[in-house]
């Protein structure tokens, strides 16, 4: 069997995010037809500890862990411990009251004047070098004889630079950083010269990182030409998408949302769902409360417990439920709502939700990528006003919902059915080693 090494930045279980998801089922299915090695890097015990546990369900993959350095600590020597002590709970209690007083300004400390800003992808898309014992392993594990090396995800589109050449190269480009960062710019309260600037050299710089790749593969369709025009040349761009496996559930089993309920499915630390949540809380939120509609509002995800106090206050119907590995049970009977205003790719949160037959709101944002349409397949909305309007509509017509899911249901098994997304994956491969 040929060989082909996947070099990835996360770990890629639990599944627990859409990238996980996307990386977890590929990788599944293709270890059965090539010799699959993974390298992942190791920067905590739980990291370990679910490298452990996708060992035992890939006893047929070959890993190779690096394992992160951890930091040293530093001693600090205070002159006077007890009065260093007194100040450091003095800071705390300051802090708090401090924090207490912007929040009832309608401030976020956290997030300052421009959440968007600072939360912005936009000074993390230039070059960053990788940590110096990383790059060495990555250059000990690519000399064991590959016929292809693929690396996913922008932070490590770097590596291209450490590839040989006698090998068949792959970056695979989840998310467009350009198409980010310039629609986080689209929502700063102000655009200055040095965004435009930074702007630019991020986008020089991921264009000839990939560039260094032989061969780039989107997710979508509409990536896969944005790259053709980014690129400027036609050959060795792919689309393959992300794969998601249906549900057994008929569209007789379909339980309408009829209480109200809605949920949104990501986590926190992908600043995309963060905004979406924010704008969500903030924005659409009190047009449902105008218009006199109660609801209760589940996120599944792994969200920081400051973000969690922050977004609560401003919506209380919000609750937060932590990694979910069972979506179908928390799904069920609800409105899944995807208010993305932010990136591009495939949303795996949509894939999941038409999978198991759940009616859901969206942005077009949210939806690029994705052939469906508005009131065929789901309800779209790009304003607060129309995204509430929008959940109103949906949530008061049973029948809408159940129409909506079977047309979405349909054309899912049409368009993205996942035993031939998987068969084109291999078949990009199979033109690769021929090149």
């Amino acid at each position: 069997m040929k060989k082909i090494l996947f070099i990835i930045p996360y770990i890629p279980y639990p599944l627990d995010s859409g990238g996980n998801q996307a990386f977890f089922n590929m990788v599944n299915y293709i270890r059965n037809r090539m010799s699959v090695s993974i390298l992942l890097c190791s920067k905590s015990e739980e990291h370990d500890k679910n490298i452990v546990a996708l060992k035992k369900l890939w006893a047929n993959v070959d890993f190779f862990v690096y394992k992160w350095p951890k930091k040293k600590s530093v001693h600090i020597e205070v002159r006077n411990p007890l009065y260093y002590n007194v100040l450091k709970r003095v800071k705390a209690s300051v802090e708090r009251k401090m924090r207490r007083q912007i929040v009832n300004m309608g401030v976020d400390m956290e997030s300052g004047l421009d959440p968007v800003r600072e939360n912005s992808a936009l000074l993390r898309s230039v070059f960053e070098p990788l940590e110096s014992g990383y790059a060495q392993y990555i250059c000990q594990v690519i000399k064991q004889g590959y016929d292809i090396i693929q690396v996913e995800f922008y932070e490590l589109i770097s590596v291209g630079y450490l590839l040989p050449e006698n090998v068949q190269t792959i970056f695979v480009h989840h998310e467009l950083r350009y198409v980010r960062n310039a629609n986080e710019m689209s929502l700063f309260e102000e655009m200055t010269d040095e965004d435009r600037m930074l702007f630019s050299v991020a986008k020089d710089y991921e264009r000839a990182a990939l560039l260094k790749y032989k061969h780039v593969i989107a997710l979508t369709e509409v990536d896969r030409q944005l790259l053709i025009d980014f690129l400027g040349r036609k050959e060795r761009i792919y689309a393959s998408p992300a794969v998601v496996q249906m549900s057994d559930t008929s569209i007789e089993e379909f339980t309408p949302a009829i209480t109200h309920r809605l949920t949104f499915v990501g986590s926190g630390d992908h600043y995309p769902n963060l905004d979406a949540i924010t704008w969500f809380c903030k924005e659409v939120a009190p047009y449902l409360h105008k218009q006199g509609f109660s609801f209760d509002f589940r996120v599944a995800g792994r969200w920081d417990c400051s973000h969690i106090v922050r977004l609560s206050s401003v919506c209380p119907e919000i609750k937060f439920v932590g990694y979910m590995e069972d979506l179908s049970d928390f799904l069920k009977g609800s409105i899944a709502l995807v208010p993305i205003r932010i990136g591009s790719g495939l949303r795996m949160k949509i894939l999941d939700a038409v999978s198991l037959g759940i009616p859901f709101v969206t942005t077009s944002k949210g939806v690029e990528g994705i052939s469906f349409n508005d009131n065929e397949e789901c309800l779209k909305a790009d304003t607060a006003m129309d995204f509430a309007d929008a959940i109103i509509r949906l949530a008061n017509d049973s029948n809408m919902q159940c129409r909506l899911v079977l047309q979405a249901k349909r054309k899912l098994e049409d368009l993205y059915d996942w035993k031939k997304m998987l068969e084109q994956r291999i078949a990009i491969y199979s033109h690769i080693l021929n090149f």
